[in-house]
């Protein structure tokens, strides 16, 4: 019986460590992020949400900020709408418990309102992420029109004081 027990926590272990990610993805800097279907994708590439947090953290902190504001409000929309669940059908189990319970009780209308909070927290929370990853791809297209606008001249000038090399930009 012990080797039984034995082996399968072996297996489990295995198998709880065959999807995890030891080393991680570098991601070239300057890459568009696009959003499809609430994921993160760069070069057609899907990318996790821990990676991309750790990109905009590296290459653009205001977008980065507002990513952070767009995944606390989806944990605590999230935690709106569970405790919510969680009043309406804790009433509901109390009331089919006891002899004589009266179902929608203060509790339920606390859950009521508490998941309908969470569904406009929630509303935002998308609103938010499409405004940090279009913060970050608008400040690439700025630097790289910087980058090809740059008028610099380099010429050769002879006067009355001699000769020498102008610079304008």
């Amino acid at each position: 019986m012990k080797k039984l027990i034995y082996v399968s926590l072996l297996l489990v272990s295995f198998v709880s460590f065959a999807q995890t990610r030891f080393i991680s993805r570098e991601i070239p800097a300057g890459q568009t992020i696009e959003l499809k279907d609430k994921k993160m994708y760069i070069n057609n590439e899907q990318i996790p949400s821990y990676e991309i947090k750790k990109y905009l953290k590296d290459n653009d902190y205001k977008a980065y900020s507002l990513y952070n504001k767009a995944k606390n409000k989806s944990v605590i929309g999230g935690l709106l709408l569970g405790l919510g669940s969680v009043f309406i059908v804790s009433d509901a189990v109390k009331a089919m418990v006891t002899e004589g319970g009266e179902y929608p009780t203060a509790m339920t209308y606390i859950g009521v309102g508490l998941a309908g909070t969470s569904i406009f927290v929630l509303k935002g929370k998308n609103k938010k992420m499409q405004e940090a990853i279009d913060m970050y791809n608008n400040g690439l297209k700025t630097t790289s029109e910087l980058e090809n606008n740059s008028d610099t001249n380099l010429n050769l000038v002879a006067n009355q004081n001699g000769v020498g090399l102008r610079l304008s930009f």
